[in-house]
């Protein structure tokens, strides 16, 4: 705690009641950009990649693609959205942080959305860190019935982490109109 303790204190410095307008004018908009992309991603990943991966053969007309192989290439999009979505629980950890710290006492700060940021943060670790090393060891493969009960959580992992993004998205541009 003593690292965000300081980088909450160089903030406050840095961030002074006539600059701290500035900060957050710069700052917000490259948020909710990283946001936005967070919610593209994982739409992109699961409504578009995961259909097409899963339909290969129907589409290339070829038996030789099954769920199997088409399980190793969705493997792979999903390490890189992981990748991503690691980057994006850094980024919301601080701006979240930071925006209680320093916003609480506005009135149009909300703890609605440091409540968002924590359930984000929290699907975004268990997904990654959870259930995608589960889904990704193929060694796992051999009780099906395990496997497919963690994969159904990891969706609605995901679900619930693309509605969270979603809405401290929308409500953050809503409250920054007002």
């Amino acid at each position: 705690f003593k690292v965000i303790d300081s980088i909450i204190f160089m903030v406050k410095i840095s961030v002074k009641r006539k600059n701290m307008n500035k900060f957050f004018r710069v700052t917000e908009p490259l948020y909710l950009l990283f946001l936005g992309i967070g919610v593209g991603a994982i739409i992109a990943c699961g409504a578009f990649a995961a259909p097409v991966v899963f339909n290969m053969s129907k589409i290339l007309g070829m038996d030789s693609i099954g769920t199997y192989e088409g399980g190793i290439v969705m493997g792979q999009i999903f390490v890189r959205l992981g990748g991503y979505l690691q980057f994006l629980l850094i980024i919301i950890c601080i701006f979240e942080i930071v925006s209680f710290l320093l916003l609480r006492k506005n009135e149009k700060y909300s703890v609605f959305w440091l409540i968002l940021g924590i359930v984000s943060v929290v699907c975004i670790a268990l997904f990654v860190w959870y259930y995608m090393p589960f889904l990704l060891n193929s060694e796992n493969l051999s009780d099906k019935e395990h496997f497919d009960k963690l994969h159904t959580q990891s969706r609605h992992v995901s679900q619930i982490l693309m509605c969270s993004l979603s809405v401290l998205f929308v409500w953050r541009i809503y409250k920054k109109m007002l």
